[in-house]
Protein backbone atom coordinates (compact mmCIF):
# COMPACT_ATOMS: atom_id res chain seq x y z
CA UNK A 1 0.00 0.00 0.00
CA UNK A 2 1.40 3.16 -1.21
CA UNK A 3 1.28 6.76 0.44
CA UNK A 4 -2.55 8.49 -0.44
CA UNK A 5 -2.86 6.12 -3.17
CA UNK A 6 -6.83 6.94 -3.03
CA UNK A 7 -5.99 10.63 -3.95
CA UNK A 8 -2.85 9.48 -6.30
CA UNK A 9 -4.87 8.10 -9.36
CA UNK A 10 -4.96 8.16 -13.08
CA UNK A 11 -8.07 10.43 -12.64
CA UNK A 12 -6.40 13.63 -10.56
CA UNK A 13 -4.13 13.96 -13.05
CA UNK A 14 -4.04 17.29 -14.05
CA UNK A 15 -0.63 18.28 -15.64
CA UNK A 16 3.65 17.73 -15.35
CA UNK A 17 6.84 19.56 -15.29
CA UNK A 18 10.02 18.60 -17.00
CA UNK A 19 10.76 16.17 -19.66
CA UNK A 20 8.43 13.56 -20.49
CA UNK A 21 11.91 11.31 -22.01
CA UNK A 22 13.16 9.10 -18.88
CA UNK A 23 11.94 9.80 -15.26
CA UNK A 24 12.64 13.28 -15.15
CA UNK A 25 9.44 14.83 -15.00
CA UNK A 26 7.04 15.73 -12.34
CA UNK A 27 3.24 15.22 -11.88
CA UNK A 28 0.88 17.07 -10.32
CA UNK A 29 -2.27 15.76 -8.85
CA UNK A 30 -5.62 17.95 -7.75
CA UNK A 31 -8.92 16.73 -6.70
CA UNK A 32 -11.52 18.77 -6.36
CA UNK A 33 -14.28 15.88 -4.92
CA UNK A 34 -16.21 15.66 -7.91
CA UNK A 35 -19.99 15.32 -7.34
CA UNK A 36 -19.72 15.62 -3.40
CA UNK A 37 -17.03 18.69 -2.88
CA UNK A 38 -15.99 19.37 0.68
CA UNK A 39 -17.25 22.92 0.95
CA UNK A 40 -15.98 25.75 3.33
CA UNK A 41 -17.15 29.13 4.45
CA UNK A 42 -14.40 31.88 4.12
CA UNK A 43 -15.32 35.43 4.56
CA UNK A 44 -19.22 34.52 4.10
CA UNK A 45 -18.43 32.78 0.97
CA UNK A 46 -18.90 28.83 0.29
CA UNK A 47 -15.52 27.80 -1.34
CA UNK A 48 -14.71 24.08 -2.68
CA UNK A 49 -11.83 22.75 -1.37
CA UNK A 50 -9.60 21.53 -3.27
CA UNK A 51 -6.79 18.33 -2.42
CA UNK A 52 -3.01 18.52 -4.41
CA UNK A 53 0.07 17.02 -4.79
CA UNK A 54 2.81 16.00 -6.99
CA UNK A 55 4.95 13.28 -7.31
CA UNK A 56 8.63 14.41 -7.93
CA UNK A 57 10.77 11.75 -9.76
CA UNK A 58 14.23 13.21 -10.27
CA UNK A 59 16.00 15.89 -8.18
CA UNK A 60 19.44 16.57 -7.21
CA UNK A 61 17.77 16.44 -3.46
CA UNK A 62 17.08 13.03 -2.92
CA UNK A 63 14.74 13.55 -0.15
CA UNK A 64 12.50 15.42 -2.77
CA UNK A 65 11.71 12.56 -4.68
CA UNK A 66 8.67 10.56 -4.49
CA UNK A 67 4.63 11.60 -3.48
CA UNK A 68 4.77 14.91 -1.79
CA UNK A 69 2.20 15.60 0.90
CA UNK A 70 -1.34 15.89 -0.24
CA UNK A 71 -2.42 19.56 0.89
CA UNK A 72 -5.98 21.16 1.05
CA UNK A 73 -7.04 24.36 0.54
CA UNK A 74 -9.77 26.32 -1.52
CA UNK A 75 -7.44 28.15 -3.88
CA UNK A 76 -5.31 26.03 -5.42
CA UNK A 77 -3.94 27.17 -8.77
CA UNK A 78 -0.75 26.56 -11.09
CA UNK A 79 0.50 28.64 -13.74
CA UNK A 80 3.16 29.35 -16.00
CA UNK A 81 5.19 33.09 -15.00
CA UNK A 82 6.36 35.47 -17.50
CA UNK A 83 9.96 33.33 -17.40
CA UNK A 84 7.58 30.15 -18.94
CA UNK A 85 8.04 28.16 -15.63
CA UNK A 86 5.52 26.69 -13.67
CA UNK A 87 4.71 28.25 -10.14
CA UNK A 88 2.09 27.17 -7.71
CA UNK A 89 -0.20 29.51 -5.62
CA UNK A 90 -2.73 30.21 -2.96
CA UNK A 91 -4.65 33.01 -2.31
CA UNK A 92 -3.64 34.75 0.90
CA UNK A 93 -1.54 33.85 4.30
CA UNK A 94 -4.35 32.40 5.47
CA UNK A 95 -4.15 29.70 2.74
CA UNK A 96 -0.96 29.63 2.83
CA UNK A 97 -0.31 28.66 6.54
CA UNK A 98 -3.06 25.96 5.79
CA UNK A 99 -0.97 24.02 3.90
CA UNK A 100 2.31 24.93 6.07
CA UNK A 101 4.11 27.17 4.54
CA UNK A 102 5.51 30.29 6.18
CA UNK A 103 2.91 33.32 6.29
CA UNK A 104 3.99 36.32 4.30
CA UNK A 105 2.60 38.64 1.74
CA UNK A 106 -0.56 39.89 1.89
CA UNK A 107 -4.43 39.04 2.60
CA UNK A 108 -5.60 39.60 -1.26
CA UNK A 109 -2.94 38.50 -3.62
CA UNK A 110 -1.66 35.25 -4.60
CA UNK A 111 1.64 33.79 -2.66
CA UNK A 112 3.71 31.59 -4.58
CA UNK A 113 4.68 28.46 -2.47
CA UNK A 114 6.61 26.50 -5.11
CA UNK A 115 8.48 27.66 -8.00
CA UNK A 116 9.22 24.96 -10.38
CA UNK A 117 12.23 24.66 -12.40
CA UNK A 118 10.21 23.85 -15.68
CA UNK A 119 7.35 25.07 -17.17
CA UNK A 120 3.63 23.25 -16.83
CA UNK A 121 1.99 21.08 -19.35
CA UNK A 122 -1.48 20.19 -19.29
CA UNK A 123 -2.47 16.65 -19.10
CA UNK A 124 -4.45 15.28 -22.44
CA UNK A 125 -5.24 11.45 -24.20
CA UNK A 126 -1.65 11.99 -25.40
CA UNK A 127 0.57 12.12 -21.98
CA UNK A 128 -1.75 10.87 -19.33
CA UNK A 129 -0.24 7.13 -20.26
CA UNK A 130 3.02 7.83 -19.62
CA UNK A 131 2.29 10.29 -16.68
CA UNK A 132 0.50 7.66 -14.59
CA UNK A 133 3.70 5.34 -14.75
CA UNK A 134 4.98 7.90 -12.00
CA UNK A 135 2.46 5.94 -9.67
CA UNK A 136 3.16 2.95 -9.80
CA UNK A 137 6.98 3.94 -9.85
CA UNK A 138 6.77 5.90 -6.47
CA UNK A 139 4.25 4.56 -4.14
CA UNK A 140 5.96 6.08 -1.30
CA UNK A 141 5.79 9.63 0.01
CA UNK A 142 9.31 11.67 -0.18
CA UNK A 143 11.34 11.33 3.07
CA UNK A 144 10.68 14.38 4.51
CA UNK A 145 7.24 13.93 4.51
CA UNK A 146 5.69 12.67 7.80
CA UNK A 147 3.37 9.85 7.27
CA UNK A 148 1.19 8.56 10.12
CA UNK A 149 1.64 4.99 10.44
Amino acid sequence: MGYCDKFYIKENIIGYTGDLRGIKFTVYFADAGGLNPDIVEIDGRQQVLVRFGRITQDHRHKDNIGRGEVHECYSYTIFNDVDGKAKECVYGRRELKRIGMRVKGGDDEFLTFHPSRHRFESVHAGNIDILATAIARFPNAKPKVEVDE
